[in-house]
């Protein structure tokens, strides 16, 4: 029903949970209260369409933190453009590199800052060490984004069976092209180097992703639900 969520534990520097199963919400208070004791945060999501018990998660003290739009994308109907004829695109499988926080663009639509003393920097720690490991993991899908040999951003997936996820994208904080260049740059890239169905999420409150992906010609999904309980005394 419950257990710890491994990365996000070693990012935080203290337990963070994450609820597995619904049925979590069924049990006593008292019980519930006992399995949420070790840990200082903890996460659950549910798809919209599951019918979230809304009134147990507020009794158990979870607060709404996010909605994620879910959408599939036909990569190879991603058609290239003369806008991005400057721009250069390395995967690290060909050139190896790094992601480091302090080059990032800060992520500002991030449920994470709702944590408690959680600060853009320390967000940009997580997202950083989960790049790098996908980076080490599947080279052949992680790509930087370069203008004139200096780079401006990276765009992280890994493919799940037959589907890639689109998993990460981030500008570099001196960026000089836009967001929506960097996500038509990489889907382009995605395509020929053969992945055909990209998937992934956004916040609903990041409008400017929204108006990229909706460019792109996505498929939206039922969104997900994410809600947090942050101990008493954190």
């Amino acid at each position: 029903m419950i257990r710890e969520h491994a990365f996000n534990t070693a990012w935080w520097g203290a337990p963070a949970g994450i609820v597995t199963e619904q049925v979590f919400f069924e049990r006593p208070l008292a019980e519930q209260r006992e399995l949420l004791a070790p840990f200082a945060w903890v996460e659950y999501r549910q798809l919209y369409d599951a019918e979230p018990p809304v009134w147990a998660l507020s009794a158990a003290g979870f607060t709404h933190a996010d909605v994620q739009v879910r959408f599939k994308l036909g990569l190879h109907q991603v058609k290239a453009s003369p806008t991005l004829d400057a721009i250069d695109a390395v995967f690290a499988s060909d050139e190896p590199f790094a992601v480091a926080p302090d080059d990032m663009a800060v992520f500002n639509h991030e449920r994470f800052l709702l944590l408690p003393n959680a600060t853009p920097e320390c967000v940009n720690r997580r997202y950083a060490t989960w790049a790098n490991d996908l980076i080490s993991e599947q080279p052949e899908w992680c790509l930087e984004v370069r203008m004139d040999g200096r780079p401006q951003g990276w765009f992280v997936s890994r493919m799940d069976g037959r589907s890639l996820n689109l998993t990460l994208a981030m500008l570099r904080k001196d960026a000089t092209i836009s967001g929506m260049h960097l996500y038509h740059k990489a889907m382009v890239e995605y395509a020929k180097r053969g992945a055909r169905i990209g998937h992934a999420s956004y916040s609903a409150t990041n409008t400017m992703v929204m108006g990229i992906y909706a460019r792109l010609g996505v498929r939206y999904l039922v969104p997900e639900g994410f809600w947090l309980w942050i101990a008493p005394d954190s």
